[in-house]
C-alpha cells in the first residue's frame, strides 16, 4: 500500500513549480488514458477531446506556445494528410450521408497539433512512465473482468471494450507497452509489468481473436532489439522461470477459446475446398477482398468516399450473398482506404502509419530515443496486423489511442533516461 499511497502522491502532486497545475493534468490524463481501454473505451475518446480544447484554450491564452519543431510538424502533417483526403473523398462522391458524423469521427487526426504543446508542459521522462504503468495496472483489471465474462459463458471475453476483436487488440497493444516497465528498478513496478504482459496476452487469448495472435511473436522480436541495449534489474533467469510459469497459466486458462477458434479455422478452410455456398468467416472477408478489389480498380484515383463504402463494394458481390457479408468495413484497413478515397488514401494511410516511427527515429540518440521507437513499433505492428484482417481507423476507440500515442512518443527529447514512476529515496539519491 505504500507503493500506491506514494503513486497517488506523484500523479496529483507533482510539485515541480509554477507549471505544476498543467504537469498535474497531463499526469492523471495520461495515467488515466493508459488504463481505460480495455475497461472503457470510449473514456478515452473524452479525454483527448478535452485534451484538444484544453490545448485550444492554453494556446489562445497564451500560457504556452505552438513551438513546434521541424520533427514535429513532419508527423502532425503525415497525421494530417489522411483526415484530409478522406474529407475531400467525402465531398468529392455524392451521395452524402451523414457528412458531419465522418468529419467528426476523424477530429483525433488532427490533435497533434494541440495535445502535443500542452504534453510538453511536463518535464522530460515524466509522462511516459506513467503511461506504461497504467497500460499494466489497465491490463490486470481487464483480465479480470474478462475472466469473469468467460466464466459466466461468453464464448469470447470483450472486457469493457463490447467487442471481443476490440479486446484482441487493445490486449495486445498495451501489453507490449505494460512490458516496457520491467526495465524500472522499483521491484512493484516490475511486477506490474510483468503482471500487466501477461494479463494482456491473457485478454487477447480469451477474446479469441486471432489476428491478434500474430502480432505477439513480433512483438517479441522487438523486446528482444529494445531490451538487448537496455540494463534490466532482473536476471534472464527469474524473467525465464516467470514467464514460463505464466505462460503456462495463460495458455491452461484460455484452452477453450484457443482450440474453439483454431476448430472453427479449420472448419472454414474445409468449408472453402467443399464450395457448398455457405458463407463462413473466412469466406466472407475473400468475398469482400474481392469486392473491394473490384470496386478499386474501377474508380482507383478518388475512391468513393467512406460514406459510400460497403454499397460500393456489395455491388461487386453476387447479390445472392450480400446479405451475408454485410458489414462496415471490408475487414482490411488497406482496402477500407482504398475504396474510401482510392489510392491516395492508401498513400495516407501509410504516411499516417509511419508518423509515429518517423517522430521516434528523428530525434537525437539516446535511452528516450530507443524508448520510443519501440513504443512506436509496438503500435504500428499491432495496427498492422490485425488491421489486415478487420478494422484498423474509422473507430471510435481505435482512432484516440492512435493519435494520443504519436503525440506521447515525440513528447520526450531523444537523450532522455527512463526512470521508475515512484523512485525509493536511494533511487532518487542515485539519478540526482
Amino acid at each position: 500500500m505504500n507503493y500506491f499511497r506514494q503513486l497517488a502522491i506523484v500523479v496529483l502532486h507533482p510539485g515541480n513549480g509554477a507549471g505544476s497545475a498543467l504537469d498535474r493534468n497531463n499526469g492523471i490524463a495520461v495515467f488515466l488514458f493508459a488504463i481505460l481501454p480495455g475497461l472503457s473505451p470510449n473514456f478515452n475518446s473524452f479525454i483527448l477531446l478535452a485534451s484538444m480544447l484544453s490545448g485550444i484554450y492554453c494556446l489562445g491564452a497564451g500560457r504556452f506556445s505552438l513551438n513546434l519543431s521541424k520533427s514535429d510538424r513532419l508527423v502532425a502533417l503525415c497525421m494530417w494528410i489522411y483526415p484530409l483526403v478522406m474529407i475531400a473523398s467525402i465531398f468529392i462522391n455524392p451521395p452524402y450521408a451523414e457528412e458531419l458524423d465522418w468529419i467528426f469521427r476523424l477530429l483525433p487526426f488532427l490533435s497533434v497539433w494541440l495535445i502535443l504543446p500542452r504534453m510538453r508542459q511536463s518535464p522530460d521522462g515524466r509522462l511516459v512512465p506513467l503511461f506504461i504503468l497504467g497500460a499494466g495496472v489497465g491490463m490486470i483489471a481487464t483480465f479480470f473482468l474478462s475472466l469473469l465474462q468467460v466464466a459466466l459463458l461468453m464464448d469470447r471475453a470483450e472486457g469493457g471494450a463490447t467487442n471481443a476483436a476490440l479486446l484482441g487488440i487493445i490486449g495486445v497493444l498495451f501489453s507490449g507497452i505494460a512490458l516496457l516497465n520491467i526495465q524500472s528498478p522499483n521491484k512493484v513496478e516490475q511486477r506490474i509489468a510483468i503482471l500487466g504482459y501477461a494479463a494482456g496476452l491473457g485478454c487477447a487469448l480469451l477474446s479469441g481473436t486471432r489476428a491478434a495472435w500474430l502480432v505477439i511473436p513480433v512483438h517479441i522480436i522487438i523486446f528482444l532489439w529494445y531490451f538487448s541495449k537496455h540494463r534490466l534489474h532482473l536476471s534472464p533467469r527469474s524473467i525465464a522461470i516467470t514467464g514460463s510459469l505464466l505462460f503456462l497459466g495463460l495458455t491452461a486458462l484460455s484452452s477453450p477459446q484457443i482450440i474453439e477458434r483454431i476448430h472453427k479455422f479449420q472448419e472454414n478452410l474445409a468449408s472453402l475446398e467443399q464450395s457448398d455456398g455457405g458463407v463462413t468467416s473466412l469466406s466472407a472477408r475473400l468475398i469482400l477482398y474481392k469486392g473491394a478489389l473490384s470496386a478499386i480498380g474501377k474508380d482507383p484515383f478518388t475512391g468513393y468516399g467512406p460514406q459510400n463504402r460497403m454499397s460500393a463494394v456489395l455491388a461487386e458481390i453476387p447479390e445472392s450473398i450480400r446479405q451475408q457479408v454485410s458489414f462496415t468495413h471490408v475487414h482490411n484497413g488497406f482496402l477500407t482506404a482504398g475504396i474510401d478515397a482510392g489510392i491516395f488514401g492508401m498513400a495516407a494511410l501509410l504516411l499516417m502509419l509511419l508518423a509515429p516511427v518517423i517522430g521516434a527515429w528523428r530525434k537525437e540518440a539516446g535511452p528516450g530515443r530507443d524508448l520510443a521507437l519501440a513504443m512506436a513499433l509496438l503500435l504500428v505492428t499491432s495496427y498492422v496486423i490485425t488491421g489486415s484482417f478487420g478494422i484498423m481507423f474509422n473507430q471510435k476507440a481505435l482512432d484516440p489511442i492512435f493519435a494520443y500515442m504519436v503525440a506521447l512518443i515525440c513528447a520526450d527529447r531523444g537523450n532522455t533516461c527512463f526512470a521508475p514512476v515512484v523512485r525509493s529515496p536511494r533511487l532518487a539519491f542515485e539519478h540526482g
